[in-house]
């Protein structure tokens, strides 16, 4: 079996259980996996594993979010990122892509439905469009915060199916790890959030804004995350001997015990996050400790 054959394989994996999942179906069982791609149950379960460890790369973003779970013989995998989000070129993009399918012989036709998409209105926030012309929302944003304007965004943020309007006050823009974000005040929660200017669906200024004085500029782009050590918690994990190879070339620290499983310890802000790594792993992940961390897996599988 070639790495293409598993690479396609895969890729429908991730498009049928996301949609099962969505869909309120059943989460099928191992065997069935098999029966549908005409494959053995143990390669099912190893392109499984590959989606984890491949999850780690960071330029797989896509892959980051997927939770990916196995509870006995069943398996689920949701995509709550970006295959769950609108598709959004820049203008470059754009014509990348109409330049390329223009040089096709047959991608004539192609090329001018797909300028006749970018010929209309913005996409809209809940299914009604804003009354704004197709412009990039980046730079809108990178405008907005030199001139102290407000902004109407159109945003879907990480885990949401369509965009959901904020009204921001971008007070600087950072460049991070090849990412761009808008260190902005929200007015929506009142408090400061980080928006990633690629997944603005749409943005248009409404009108001047002051300062605040609570507001800290980022020096170092490598403070964007930065969180407080008082609100990191370790995390222990302990993960099954069924796994133990895997895990121990993911996380380069970790304990052996003697019946052959492993144990690791991660840093953890968010139980979310905790969640779905431990999920990652089905029945053969488990959390030793603190106890808030355990409660927040069962809660997740009850």
């Amino acid at each position: 079996m070639t790495a293409e054959e598993q690479l396609t394989r895969i890729v429908q994996l991730v498009g049928e259980l996301t949609e099962a999942e969505r869909a309120g179906r059943p989460a099928p069982s191992l065997g069935d996996l098999a029966s549908r791609f005409e494959v053995t149950p143990e390669q099912i379960g190893a392109d499984l594993r590959t989606l984890t460890l491949l999850g780690e790369h960071a330029d797989a973003e896509w892959l980051l979010s997927l939770s990916v779970w196995q509870q006995g013989d069943q398996v689920g995998v949701t995509s709550a990122g970006p295959f769950r989000r609108p598709l959004v070129f820049s203008p470059e993009e754009r014509v990348a892509v109409q330049a390329a399918l223009a040089l096709d012989p047959d991608g004539e036709g192609l090329a001018a439905r797909f300028a006749a998409l970018w010929s209309r209105r913005a996409p809209a926030a809940g299914g009604t469009a804003p009354e704004a012309p197709v412009e990039d929302p980046a730079q809108v944003v990178r405008r907005a915060a030199a001139a102290r304007e407000m902004v109407a965004l159109w945003y879907a943020g990480e885990g949401e199916v369509a965009a959901s309007e904020w009204t921001i006050e971008p007070h600087q823009v950072v460049e991070y790890r090849g990412r761009t974000y808008a260190i902005s005040w929200s007015e929506h929660t009142a408090d400061w959030r980080h928006f990633r200017l690629d997944r603005v669906i749409a943005a248009r200024a409404t009108g001047r804004f002051t300062p605040r004085p609570d507001f800290q500029p980022i020096e170092r782009p490598d403070d964007l995350f930065r969180v407080d050590p008082k609100q990191v918690d370790r995390v222990e994990i302990r993960f099954s001997p069924k796994v133990a190879r895997w895990v121990k070339e993911r996380y380069p620290t970790w304990r052996a015990e003697p019946d052959g499983s492993v144990i690791v310890t991660l840093p953890a802000s968010s139980e979310a996050w905790l969640v779905r790594r431990v999920l990652e792993y089905g029945s053969d992940a488990e959390v030793v400790s603190p106890e808030r961390y355990r409660a927040a897996v069962r809660r997740a599988v009850a």
